[in-house]
């Protein structure tokens, strides 16, 4: 586990990075202290703890997300602090399940979690909850949280929906449309991209002909893509629920521009291959963004404000007509 302390500026960095759907990523790490001023005892009245599965150089949304998280940190009222908890694996639940309790442990008075499973945070978060403890929830909803005082994140619906409304705006060769994404029922966030992508181009006509499951591993996603496109020679399109996703797909559309390609999440790293042509469109969000609302949000709970119970960031298409802009604007701001 890895802690980072925004006020005091103190980083502890990790050795070595993580990848999304890694199986050979071991979690277990214990969770590091994070400022003997904190009294577990009493509480700490100030403290923001932000809580993720992943480290923060994951990957560029990681980067992002938690560039955000250090930029709201730098305006914090006197005494506020934010420390990032952080794991080595996006899919160990039982690991962030440990870092969560062993977090609330230190009586914080806020608690900013991303979950990795729509339910699977909600025992140790209500347990906060028993505490007092404030909480908001970032990027993918989490059923059951007794205390929860927001949701920040992208509208995961309408990014499906913005990959939709690109294709049908720029129809390809062939009616027939491939879905690339996570098993149905892992992730609400996945679920949500999927439906609303699919909705929005079986109104215009369009018929999803295949739909394939992946585990986020470039060689599952490039073979069943592969796979898919030899039983569907007819496919049009193929749309990638996520940006990870998109990157196996890529590799198995290389050279075929027959089939156009569209993802979500507006990674930085995919942004060459919307610039080549691989992938046609991808639909942003914003984890700076989120980031930074979280944080401004906690603080103002923590004081006593209201705050939005939902709030959702930023979301555009990416194209060749403005994939150099966003590369050097560093994403969404």
């Amino acid at each position: 586990m890895f802690t980072t302390s925004f006020g005091s500026i103190e980083r502890r960095r990790p050795g070595r990075l993580a990848t999304l759907g890694s199986a050979a990523v071991v979690a277990g790490a214990l969770l590091a202290g994070c400022g003997a001023q904190n009294d577990a005892a009493s509480g700490d009245s100030k403290l923001i703890v932000f809580a993720l599965s992943f480290p923060c150089q994951l990957n560029d949304y990681a980067t992002r997300l938690c560039d955000g998280v250090n930029e709201a940190a730098k305006s914090l009222p006197a005494g506020f602090r934010v420390d990032v908890k952080t794991g080595v694996n996006y899919g160990d639940n039982v690991a962030f399940n440990n870092l969560i309790q062993t977090s609330v442990q230190l009586r914080p008075a806020g608690l900013i979690v991303f979950p990795s499973g729509p339910a699977a945070q909600t025992p140790v978060l209500n347990q906060a909850c028993a505490r007092d403890i404030k909480v908001i929830i970032i990027d993918s909803p989490a059923d059951g949280v007794k205390c929860q005082s927001s949701f920040v994140g992208a509208n995961h619906r309408q990014l499906g929906e913005l990959a939709g409304q690109w294709l049908v705006a720029h129809p390809p060769a062939g009616k027939e449309v491939g879905v690339v994404a996570l098993p149905p029922g892992q992730y609400t966030s996945n679920d949500d991209r999927v439906k609303g992508f699919t909705e929005t181009v079986e109104a215009a006509g369009y018929q999803v002909v295949a739909d394939v499951t992946t585990d986020l591993g470039l060689d599952s996603t490039r073979r069943g893509v592969t796979n898919m496109v030899t039983a569907h020679p007819g496919l049009g399109a193929v749309f990638s629920a996520n940006s990870q996703i998109g990157q196996g797909t890529a590799q198995a559309l290389k050279g075929n521009r027959q089939v156009v390609q569209l993802t979500a999440d507006g990674s930085l790293t995919n942004v060459p291959s919307i610039l080549d042509g691989t992938i046609s469109a991808d639909a942003a969000q914003d984890p700076y963004g989120m980031g930074r609302t979280a944080v401004e949000y906690m603080v103002k709970v923590i004081q006593g404000q209201e705050v939005p119970p939902i709030t959702y960031t930023r979301a555009e298409v990416v194209d060749k007509d403005n994939a150099q802009a966003y590369l050097q604007a560093g994403g969404l701001k």
